[in-house]
Parts: structure tokens; sequence; C-alpha cells
């Protein structure tokens, strides 16, 4: 497993997603202060479906920094020296 190489994934897929998240919102805010005169349920029906998206993009980041958390966790289990008491070296 190359955890380096997934941890820096990881990293460019969140920097991806809140980009993404963040045009998303700015998209959305054109809706609320430029409501053109046209058909209201169209507008509401893609804000909507604007709203799903960021939704969709916060789900996937909350995924990718719980995959990172346990990379991370996994990397820390894997570089600590187990710890040896006296007992288990026959040392008291």
């Amino acid at each position: 497993m190359d955890v380096a190489g997934r941890l820096a994934r990881i990293q460019q897929e969140i920097v991806q997603v809140e980009n993404e998240k963040l045009r998303r919102e700015q998209t959305l805010g054109l809706f609320w202060e430029h409501l053109p005169a046209v058909d209201p349920i169209l507008i509401r029906d893609r804000m909507l479906f604007i709203k799903s998206q960021i939704q969709s993009l916060e789900n996937r980041k909350k995924v990718l920094l719980h995959q990172q958390e346990e990379l991370l966790v996994t990397v820390a289990i894997i570089r600590e020296p187990p710890t040896v008491t006296g007992e288990e070296t026959g040392r008291n």
C-alpha cells in the first residue's frame, strides 16, 4: 500500500472538492442576487439541483477526510515501535 501517495491524492481531491463547492456556492449566490424574470419553477429547480450538488461535495469531502484520518492512524501504528516492559524482557 502506497500510503504517502494515497494521502497526497486525498489532499488533491479535497482541494478539488472545496474549489468545486465554492464555484457551486457562488453560482447559487448569483441566483439569489439576480433572479431573472423567467419561470420561477425553473429557477427553483436549478437552485435545488445546485444545493444537491453542494451537499454531495460536502459528503465527498467528509469521506475523503475520514480516509485521510484512517491512513494517518495506520501510519502512526506502523511507525510506533512496540513498547517493551521489564516483564516482557525478563528483566525487573
